[in-house]
Order: C-alpha cells, then sequence, then structure tokens
C-alpha cells in the first residue's frame, strides 16, 4: 500500500471560483513566467511545509501549445488543483486533481525540496516516476517545479522527459489561499 492508497484519500472538493491571483497571472501572459521564476526567493524547506492539502491550480500551455491552449487558460479547465501530503523527512506525496467524472485525483508523485534544473536554486520538485507512488506511463515522464512568487502564490514550468531532454509542456501556479467549495 503506498502514502497515496484509495484509503488515505479525501473526496474531491472544488476550488472557489474567486481566484484572483491566478487571474492576475493569465493576464500577465507566460512571457512574463520566467522573469517571476528567476526572481523569486530559494525555496527552504519551511516554505515547502506551508504548501500542504489540496492547493487551487491554474495551467498555461507553452506557446506552441495550439489545441490545449485555450482550453487551459479558461478559469474553469478541468485540471483544478494539486494535494500534497507530507511525510516526516522533508518529502511529500500528492496527486493531481480533476473536476472530471464528479472529481479524480490521479497523477501521483513525490516532491521535495532541490536544485533547479533551470538555475540550479532550491525549488519544489515534483517527481511522477517514484515507484512509491506507482504512477504509469507517461505519467511517470512529466516534471515539475515550482517557486513561491508571493505569499501562497507558486509558479513554475511543467516539462515532458524524452531521455535526457525536457520538452517544455507550459507552466503552472498554485494558490493556497484560495479556499474549497463543497464536493467537485
Amino acid at each position: 500500500m503506498t502514502p497515496l492508497s484509495a484509503a488515505g484519500l479525501m473526496p474531491v472538493r472544488r476550488p472557489s471560483d474567486h481566484r484572483p491571483r491566478l487571474d492576475g497571472l493569465s493576464a500577465a501572459g507566460v512571457a512574463t513566467f520566467r522573469a517571476l521564476f528567476d526572481r523569486a526567493p530559494a525555496t527552504s524547506a519551511a516554505d515547502f511545509a506551508r504548501l500542504d492539502g489540496d492547493v487551487s491550480m491554474r495551467s498555461f500551455p507553452g506557446a506552441a501549445e495550439r489545441v490545449l491552449g485555450p482550453l487551459m487558460a479558461r478559469p474553469s479547465y478541468f485540471w483544478v488543483a494539486k494535494s500534497l501530503r507530507h511525510l516526516d523527512d522533508g518529502t511529500a506525496v500528492g496527486h493531481n486533481v480533476f473536476r472530471v467524472l464528479g472529481g479524480v485525483r490521479a497523477l501521483n508523485f513525490v516532491a521535495r525540496v532541490g536544485d533547479s534544473v533551470i538555475d540550479g536554486r532550491a525549488a519544489v520538485l515534483f517527481d511522477y516516476d517514484d515507484p512509491r507512488v506507482g504512477s504509469r506511463r507517461p505519467a511517470r515522464r512529466i516534471y515539475d517545479e515550482l517557486r513561491e512568487i508571493e505569499p501562497d502564490l507558486w509558479l513554475g514550468p511543467s516539462y515532458f522527459l524524452t531521455g535526457a531532454k525536457r520538452v517544455p509542456m507550459g507552466w503552472f501556479a498554485l494558490d493556497a489561499s484560495v479556499p474549497f467549495d463543497g464536493p467537485a
């Protein structure tokens, strides 16, 4: 039984539709995200420890993403949150939360603070290939990073791994200040 077994999962709740900081990032545009990520302070273990439970999420497609891009930019996009549960060793296990079929938790990951592949400074790293969470292909080829750009507002890139190469898929943001309402 992994730390993400069905017995340990909470029901899927939906984040409030009132998400002004995520809307502000949408308005700022993907072209500003790298600078925001670079200016953010290196992530500490204490910062990471505050990133806990269900956290509202918004996806931002990469410039080349023409198919899903218009859908991903909508606040009503079906990918609504990441959920993290900290273990006792500076590691968290988690999954992504989707607003489909009444709410689904999938795409399991292990997260920890480590060196960013972008600039070598500390960031939260998401490993979907860790055997403790039992992710299946192609999810095991996803790689994400995050840094806190404002209090409780996190931003980072998402990549798809092909061999030793990281192919940029876009960016995503988590806003830990967004309350969650009832079931999805």
